[in-house]
């Protein structure tokens, strides 16, 4: 069985709990996902774009440069290996959707920029020694993704950012050589 049914079914809990959260506060409104104003919207697109290159050039470079990094990628095939691209695209949408809307648009303007990327890392702690670097690197996506957030005020730069992330990077998971690296660094 794939991760892709377990994952859609999570994520979409998460998204309906937060866009239920987000009702409840009277904040459920057009503006809060995507901006009104062309210009705008451009100017949003642009930098959720480059935070998406920010973050992939960072992971391609540690996966180029550093063992734990590629100990985190063949622990990633595991789980994310064998995908399609339409199951690909479906996980990253749903994960990067949910994931901002609930953090972003929830709990950070409840605790504030800095304690929310800090639990955004912490989600992503998976009991393991090999994925500690993976909740470090989510605690600092976390924080461009809620910069993003903060500076625009809508959801619509940091939620693309994610997606576009997601799917980079189980994209090239799915595309890279599944044979066992004797690094030994």
């Amino acid at each position: 069985m794939t991760i892709l049914v377990p994952a859609l079914r999570f994520y979409l809990v998460l998204w309906l709990l937060a866009m239920g959260i987000i009702y409840l506060q009277g904040r459920l409104t057009w503006i809060l996902f995507l901006p009104t104003e062309r210009a705008t919207a451009a100017t949003y697109l642009l930098w959720g774009l480059a935070g998406a290159l920010l973050l992939i050039a960072l992971s391609l470079y540690a996966s180029r440069n550093f063992f734990w990094a590629r100990q985190l990628d063949r622990e990633f095939r595991k789980i994310l290996v064998p995908l399609g691209s339409w199951q690909i695209g479906a996980i990253a949408l749903f994960s990067g959707t949910a994931e901002e809307v609930f953090f972003r648009g929830v709990i950070q303007p409840l605790l504030g920029l800095v304690p929310t990327s800090l639990l955004f890392g912490a989600v992503h702690l998976v009991p393991r020694k090999v994925f500690l670097p993976w909740a470090a690197y989510a605690a600092f996506a976390g924080f461009l993704f809620g910069c993003l957030f903060e500076l625009s005020g809508t959801l619509f730069p940091n939620t693309l950012s994610h997606v576009a992330v997601n799917f980079v990077m189980i994209r090239l998971l799915n595309r890279s050589d599944p044979t066992p690296s004797t690094d030994s660094d």
